[in-house]
């Protein structure tokens, strides 16, 4: 045998254990992928709600944490929200809370209070608006209700989608109440202005809401 026969020999002897450890490292990752993967079609179903939202929020890059209540609290987008799990029926509401807020005494709250129902009639996000007694701020905040099952394909598109769409919520408020803060009218073209034409034909079969009288 030559020199060089004898130095690849003991190369070759001298690199076996690390190709046995890599063969053996890629037999188990191999391995624990092909669990995954069965349990994405087999065992999923057993995975909680929350297990599942947290799962996925982190596969498109948030920080979930679990707060004091129980819920899912994260950032997106620089933004505030939390997600609370219905673990029976596999939907989660999401809230974007205190995303805005006004002070009681503007002017442009009474024009506010029109954007936020005429936005909620078409839109995948509804907003409601809180009072702060002690602070006199109004601040607003967002929701989504959605079913999040592991059965119904991309779920982090999914969320994303949702997510987005709160922004998307935001700018067609303050869009809205600065194209209405700025026009000028008449009291009637104000009234005209805050009505919802697809809830007129269901005006005739509304029922009064009256508080109960105590029972003497």
């Amino acid at each position: 045998m030559t020199d060089v026969t004898i130095l690849i020999a003991v190369i070759a002897l001298a690199l076996w254990p690390i190709v046995l450890f890599l063969m053996r490292f890629m037999h188990e990752r191999r391995k624990r992928l092909d669990h995954i993967e069965r349990m994405t079609r087999d065992e999923l179903d057993n995975i909680s709600t929350q297990k599942l939202v947290i799962s996925v929020l982190k596969k498109i890059g948030c920080q979930p944490e679990i707060n004091e209540e129980g819920h899912v609290t994260f950032k997106y987008q620089g933004d505030d929200f939390y997600i609370a799990a219905e673990e029976e029926n596999r939907f989660i509401m999401i809230w974007n809370p205190w995303w805005g807020s006004i002070n009681v005494d503007n002017e442009a709250l009474p024009v506010l209070k029109e954007v936020i129902n005429a936005v909620n009639v078409n839109s995948l996000v509804t907003t409601v608006y809180m009072v702060d007694e002690d602070e006199k701020t109004i601040g607003l905040h967002s929701r989504c209700h959605t079913f999040f099952s592991p059965n119904e394909g991309e779920l982090e598109e999914h969320m994303k989608m949702l997510l987005d769409y709160f922004f998307d919520t935001h700018n067609a408020i303050k869009d809205n109440l600065n194209q209405l803060g700025s026009a000028t009218g008449s009291e009637e073209e104000k009234k005209e202005r805050v009505k919802v034409k697809g809830f007129a034909a269901y005006k005739e079969n509304t029922v009064p809401i009256e508080p109960e009288k105590p029972a003497c």
